[in-house]
């Protein structure tokens, strides 16, 4: 009698020998559906701040900084100056000692950290001539209670803490901070601001251009990353009001709404202002025609224009006596009604370019009101200037030269910002591809619904992208923008992230499941602030799907997929063919579902769709093709939706004797 023991011993040699001699059968593979498919993806779990369930917990907390800003351009020195009165509120259960507050413009000053990080040549440049930006900042002064209290500051590149002699408490205290600030306005501020002279004068387009708070939050206390170009912003949620004084000659834009058109337009422009309110046909308010007579400008030496805008995280500006100006009607869901503004240089004015305008911000922030969330502010500014594509909440800017596709593309670009990040307010300074790749995503649905789809682009061939996405010289998407290669920038922070929100979407949950996952998403976390775990968990409890194996591949690695066509064998009975067992093997470490393409003598054409699941602990699966006829060819993924980095092997076809 065999003990059992021993009889366990030998059936698990048995099993395992076994086991080795299918191996080996296999085309060589660098898949572990164990690797892919382990359990323990999330590091920590859900607590009464941030749920389990992807969504913000009982006692999810946020801090509150409301800003008060009076501001002044000087088209001849350019110059913004100023002063903010910062209001902010500790919601959070802890003591601070001291404020991180970010001085993004000290960027562009002489002994920038990011000068030492920038290359010749970069996006994020503006060196040159302008070193001598970043801010002058006097007149501080701190209060509570309308008391004031002690404290000392210490500047550091693009932050600058306040160290408080008594710390504020948690739970609700307040804190007022005041403090002038003035700077030089950049060229080109990482094409993110700057100036630019048009044959009508110039186009000032002001952004990071106060004081702000740093956020403090539950995930990491105090985000201090300085502000080096690449990395975009994390802000605090508050309302802002702010006055722009500027040459009458000029028109200002902003981001909220304007509180006096009555003062800053003439009666015939104000009478056009309101006339486009209600009108979702382009209304013109300054024409072009108009731009160099003076008599379409008041009389006066300067003017001043007041903005309000409430919960958003950020604010910004454009000014120039330049502007064509151009307004149509923004139609809600809930029956509201908000302002599409176009502001372009008469070089910029043709139908081909910015004379549409209006025409693309309304249909941008109709359709993403419609299918995600609804727009929260009452105007949409677009300003045509130098800066090739950049989004504040409210307000985006937008390279002149752009015409037709490009125009439309880079408008609905920028306001599909609103969502991603000034909605949904992301940390982009650390996770770029949070706003940027949700957002190529949803520009995507965005284009193709645009005028019957007059730019929509041919959908994106995944064989080729996979080529790229697997080069040695690509990074993974979970890195800080800053840390990247800045040629990887756009694949990793855009197009890659976005093409896996589209396989996720149309070859893996399907449109309704994800459609509603995304939706509950941006719900949950309208201006609030997630993390990339509350996006993981938020998208699996709501599509009801254990993605683990994708977020790992496709994000936190950059893993590479390659299924291959093993075999194609008949499968007879009594002589007679009744099928064929197609073996597709997974050859390299990131699993798809699989999609066949098989096609019989008579030209019968199927295609077949079978899960991710069949990869949990499989090399090879055998998919089994009931017929009665003679297959003549099988191929894997015949329409490239899926990553394969080798389409080689995909195909196989019947031997021609």
């Amino acid at each position: 009698m065999i003990h059992k023991k021993t009889l366990l011993w030998a059936l698990l040699c048995i099993w395992c020998l076994t086991g080795f001699a299918q191996q080996g059968d296999l085309p060589v593979s660098n898949y572990d559906p164990h690797a892919a498919f382990g359990p323990l993806f999330y590091t920590q779990n859900g607590n009464e701040y941030r749920s389990a369930n992807g969504s913000p917990g009982p006692k999810y907390w946020q801090n509150r900084a409301d800003y008060s800003i009076v501001a002044n351009l000087d088209e001849l020195k350019n110059t913004v100056s100023g002063k903010v009165t910062i209001t902010y509120k500790n919601n959070s259960p802890d003591r601070l000692h001291f404020l991180w507050l970010q001085l993004d413009q000290n960027l562009f000053s002489n002994d920038s950290r990011g000068n030492t990080l920038i290359a010749s040549g970069s996006r994020y440049g503006s060196r040159g001539e302008q070193l001598q930006g970043g801010y002058k900042i006097d007149g501080i002064g701190v209060s509570q209670k309308l008391k004031p209290v002690k404290f000392s500051t210490l500047i550091e590149d693009t932050r600058m803490q306040i160290r408080l002699d008594v710390p504020m408490e948690g739970n609700g205290d307040v804190i007022t901070m005041k403090m002038n600030f003035s700077f030089v306005i950049p060229v080109n501020g990482s094409d993110r601001m700057g100036h630019m002279t048009t044959k009508n004068g110039e186009i000032f387009s002001i952004a990071q251009w106060f004081p702000r708070m740093s956020v403090y939050d539950d995930v990491l206390g105090w985000n201090t990353l300085p502000y080096w170009g690449a990395g975009e912003f994390y802000c605090e949620y508050g309302d802002v009001d702010f006055a722009i004084t500027a040459p009458a000659s000029h028109i200002v834009m902003g981001s909220g709404e304007l509180l006096n058109p009555q003062e800053v337009f003439t009666a015939q422009q104000l009478q056009r202002w309101n006339a486009a309110k209600s009108s979702d046909k382009k209304v013109v308010i300054r024409s072009e025609a108009e731009v160099t007579d003076a008599k379409s400008r008041p009389a006066k030496d300067k003017l001043t224009w007041k903005f309000k805008m409430k919960s958003t995280r950020d604010v910004a500006w454009a000014s120039s006596k330049a502007f064509v100006l151009d307004a149509a009607r923004i139609n809600l869901p809930s029956g509201k009604k908000a302002m599409a503004v176009s502001a372009h240089p008469v070089e910029s004015n043709g139908n081909d370019s910015y004379g549409r305008g209006a025409e693309y911000v309304k249909a941008s922030v109709e359709h993403y009101s419609n299918k995600w969330f609804e727009y929260p502010y009452p105007m949409a500014v677009n300003i045509a200037c130098n800066v090739s594509g950049m989004e504040y909440p409210g307000i985006v800017f937008c390279g002149w030269t752009a015409k037709g596709p490009s125009a439309w593309g880079v408008i609905d670009h920028e306001f599909g910002h609103t969502w991603f990040p000034m909605i949904v307010g992301s940390n982009e300074r650390k996770y770029g591809w949070m706003d940027e790749g949700f957002n190529t995503f949803i520009n995507g649905l965005s284009t193709a619904a645009f005028n019957n789809g007059e730019y929509q682009d041919p959908r994106t061939d995944m064989h080729t992208a996979a080529m790229r996405m697997g080069s040695l010289r690509v990074e993974q998407i979970m890195l800080t923008p800053d840390a990247m290669v800045e040629n990887n920038i756009g694949l990793n922070l855009y197009y890659k992230p976005g093409w896996g929100l589209e396989i996720l979407r149309n070859e893996i949950l399907g449109a309704d499941r994800f459609d509603y996952a995304f939706r509950k998403y941006i719900e949950a976390w309208a201006f609030k602030h997630p993390t990339p775990s509350d996006f993981f968990r938020s998208m699996e409890n709501g599509a009801g799907e254990d993605l683990a194996w994708f977020w790992r591949g496709w994000f936190v690695e950059n893993w590479k997929m390659d299924q291959a066509i093993a075999s194609v064998d008949e499968v007879k009975k009594n002589g007679a063919v009744e099928g064929y067992n197609i073996v597709v093997a997974n050859q390299e470490k990131m699993p798809m579902p699989i999609i066949l393409e098989v096609k019989t003598k008579s030209g019968k054409t199927d295609l077949i769709k079978i899960s991710v699941d069949v990869w949990m602990r499989n090399k090879k699966w055998t998919v089994y093709y009931p017929a009665n006829e003679e297959v003549i060819s099988v191929v894997l993924d015949p329409k490239h939706v899926l990553p394969d980095m080798n389409a080689e092997n995909n195909t196989w076809r019947v031997k021609v004797e």
